[in-house]
């Protein structure tokens, strides 16, 4: 079932990224060669108009052919070709896909905050200032001890603990505070899922730890940021907000574990937080088992991946490609058609190759 979701979230991301740049090379009368479901060999074909609409035999996103897409194509310069059309209208086609996977991450997070009523949980990895939405903290269960109040009262790893008898908990501090008040007395906790955000209530009786020198319940604890778009204005705007917060905060992490990384001279930080086909499709297995919404909310993770990573400056992506669009634009000169080709295609070379090295290390990570 976890195989079947990542290739359906796969494909769904793919060719809507592709269908955008369809969209636009059409709208701009530039021919399509090829609109493929999957990829080749093909498996069934039929042309309409100029372009063949193929569903092919591996089932892992999509493709579209452009006339001219390659600048030394036989057909570049033909009406028709995206080779021969303007920078504006040229630039259009390669940043659409990348469009669509944002619009298409911007609707998933707003259906994801509705379902959560505009309440999400993320873990607090660094400490960071979010932006349009009221943020506070939220206690979370990390582990439960064996034999413990905690594990006798039914509490469970990933709860968060937000009441205990009445009082608001924001803080690891005031948890603790009450707890060490309440020795062999029955307390009530209000807990809080992280997958839907709905709450039960526990009652649990602390008891003395003599390890701790003090009363417990024998659960490890950490903290969540709690991210709140409870204004009419945040809401209506969430899908959008939430994705800005969402690539904000991923970006510095990202530059934290880079930065720890060249600090101490070990790039284990940087490997851990990457990952590629296998990885994702563990964490779907992973997003399965916590249910739909769970499912949802990866898929527009991974939309917003893909828009950010298609946007950077490397050859073979649709970064690259603009870039030398931008740079046709600023020197009035068309690249050598040949150099391109040739940067385009090291490109993807060295980018299999590092998707090779990091489903090397997905695998070692599912042995360990």
């Amino acid at each position: 079932m976890a195989i079947l979701v990542f290739i359906i979230i796969l494909s769904v991301l793919v060719l809507i990224h592709e269908f955008g740049h369809f969209f636009m090379a059409k709208r701009n009368g530039i021919g399509v060669e090829e609109f493929g479901i999957g990829l080749p060999p093909r498996a069934w074909g039929k042309k309409i108009g100029e372009t063949i609409y193929s569903v092919n035999w591996l089932p892992f996103g999509g493709f579209v052919r452009l006339v001219g897409e390659d600048s030394t194509d036989a057909k570049r310069d033909q009406k028709n070709s995206f080779y021969t059309k303007s920078i504006w209208q040229r630039s259009q086609v390669v940043v659409a896909g990348v469009v669509m996977n944002l619009l298409l991450a911007v609707v998933v997070f707003y259906i994801v905050l509705a379902a959560l009523g505009f309440k999400f949980h993320l873990p607090g990895f660094f400490p960071h200032e979010f932006k349009f939405a009221r943020q506070s903290t939220t206690v979370q269960v990390v582990d439960i001890g064996e034999n413990s109040p905690a594990k006798s009262a039914g509490i469970e790893v990933g709860e968060s603990i937000i009441e205990i008898d009445s009082q608001k908990i924001d803080s690891i501090d005031a948890l603790q505070t009450i707890i060490h008040g309440a020795e062999g007395k029955s307390i009530s906790l209000v807990l809080e899922s992280p997958v839907d955000n709905s709450t039960r209530v526990v009652a649990a009786v602390p008891q003395f730890n003599k390890e701790l020198d003090a009363p417990a319940l024998g659960i490890g604890l950490g903290e969540l940021i709690t991210l709140n778009y409870d204004t009419l204005p945040r809401k209506i705007f969430g899908g959008f907000t939430h994705s800005y917060n969402m690539v904000e905060y991923s970006g510095k992490v990202m530059g934290q574990l880079i930065g720890f990384a060249i600090r101490e001279r070990d790039i284990t930080p940087v490997s851990e937080g990457i990952s590629g086909p296998v990885g994702i499709a563990s964490i779907t297995s992973q997003a399965v088992s916590l249910g739909a919404l769970s499912v949802i909310q990866l898929a527009g993770i991974l939309s917003l991946n893909l828009a950010i990573l298609n946007i950077l400056p490397i050859p073979a992506l649709d970064g690259g490609r603009f870039a030398f669009i931008i740079f046709e634009a600023i020197t009035r000169k068309k690249p050598h058609a040949t150099f391109e080709k040739w940067v385009h295609t090291a490109g993807f070379a060295l980018l299999i190759g590092l998707i090779l090295l990091i489903t090397y290390n997905d695998i070692l990570k599912l042995i360990k």
